[in-house]
């Protein structure tokens, strides 16, 4: 009989050990779901990267078509784009464009900017199908959605779009 008493009495104190080991898990488990349930998928916000697309003749004026590709994986609204453009490593005109415009994930969208009356900008006049004119347009770019700003820069060269008076690309 003493035998019996000393075996229940051993199970008796390993139960707890085994209780307390079962919780151990379960909490752990727990807390696991939790950590995974918040985390949710991941955001990438980086600069947009810009192009020049064409600059052609608009009623006396000259109109940028301007490329913003989005590399972020959530929506960008975009609010002003505050620009410099350097024709042959001469400043030859700036502005700020206000924009209004949501870039969608991984995308991109063209906007127009306007340069300025054609007479602004005589150093365009010069070029031929046959020349080229180096050119840098730069600034900075505000969204309103997230709330930041971007230093973009865009290096190239111009030259007249063939069978296309007014156009350069």
């Amino acid at each position: 009989m003493t035998e019996a008493v000393l075996v229940v009495t051993e199970t008796r104190r390993q139960a707890p050990g085994r209780l307390r080991r079962v919780l151990g898990w379960v909490a752990l488990a727990l807390l696991a779901i939790a950590l995974i349930a918040c985390s949710g998928p991941r955001r990438v916000l980086g600069p947009p990267s810009i192009s020049l697309q064409e600059i052609e003749t608009v009623d006396g004026r000259y109109v940028a078509r301007v490329r913003f590709d989005s590399p972020s994986s959530m929506a960008v609204t975009l609010q002003r784009f505050d620009w410099r453009l350097i024709l042959d490593q001469t400043a030859a005109a700036k502005g700020s464009q206000p924009l209004e415009q949501t870039l969608p994930p991984i995308s991109g969208d063209i906007v127009r900017i306007d340069l300025g009356p054609v007479d602004s900008l005589p150093a365009l006049a010069t070029l031929t199908t046959e020349s080229t004119m180096t050119y840098v347009l730069e600034g900075e770019l505000k969204c309103s959605d997230p709330n930041v700003r971007f230093d973009l820069r865009y290096d190239g060269r111009l030259r007249a779009t063939p069978g296309k008076p007014g156009s350069f690309r």
